[in-house]
């Protein structure tokens, strides 16, 4: 057994710092990984995409999806103090109708990333995925992107979260602006251990955490490409071999 105690993460004033200014629409076609945190009624639920710096992408950046259902969203609103209604009218977030997440929409958005990127692969935590993923293998049939389960342990996410915190102080990993993702980094709070690992918690945050949750899976998932070996045909493309 190891002691565990919950800290904040990182500031939003770094978050305002690592803001990218480039045109989202540029992103089409570009190698990414994603990382999605499902929810069924009162949390967000969110697919961000992680687009590591490569080729016309100077810097790393972070694309966030987010969704919320729209059971009782005055109450939510006042309960958690934040303009949801105005957030969808800006586009920053998306309100389902009913009360419950549009699933159906959250796996189109994922479908059609994999068509308007070079999307490696997506991270999902298995809690409430296993249906929402058999669907999207068979819909992105064809697709080069693969799909993995990403637990939200220590294990699986401390690494990226520390990627996450290297990249942000060296202006290295930025992300598109969007007021709801801001709020969401702002209330993470985070389980370390004696060794400084750490997840985060959102049983301790001050408020939703999804968005930001999704981002790490997302970095979780690069990391894992990241680390497979090349097929032969990538060395050779790469000059590796000749």
């Amino acid at each position: 057994w190891i002691s565990v105690k919950a800290v904040g993460w990182l500031p939003l004033t770094l978050y305002d710092k690592t803001q990218w200014n480039g045109d989202p629409e540029t992103l089409k076609g570009k190698k990414c990984f994603g990382g999605v945190d499902l929810s069924s009624t009162t949390d967000l639920t969110a697919f961000v995409l992680f687009f590591p710096a490569q080729p016309g992408l100077e810097k790393a950046v972070f694309l966030p999806h987010i969704w919320r259902s729209g059971m009782d969203i005055a109450t939510a609103e006042a309960r958690d103090h934040v303009p949801y209604r105005d957030w969808a009218r800006a586009r920053f977030l998306t309100i389902c109708d009913g009360d419950t997440i549009d699933f159906p929409l959250v796996r189109e958005t994922i479908v059609c990333a994999a068509r308007d990127y070079d999307l490696q692969m997506i991270g999902f935590d298995p809690y409430l995925s296993r249906t929402i993923t058999q669907d999207i293998q068979a819909c992105i049939k064809g697709e080069t992107t693969t799909i993995v389960e990403i637990p939200q342990d220590m294990k699986n996410l401390s690494p990226a979260m520390k990627e996450i915190e290297t990249g942000m102080r060296k202006h290295e990993m930025l992300h598109v602006h969007n007021t709801c993702a801001r709020w969401c980094f702002g209330n993470v709070r985070c389980a370390v251990d004696g060794n400084e690992n750490k997840k985060p918690m959102k049983n301790r945050s001050t408020g939703r955490i999804d968005p930001t949750v999704a981002g790490i899976i997302a970095v979780a998932a690069w990391m894992i490409g990241r680390n497979q070996p090349k097929t032969l045909s990538d060395a050779i493309a790469s000059g590796e071999f000749g």
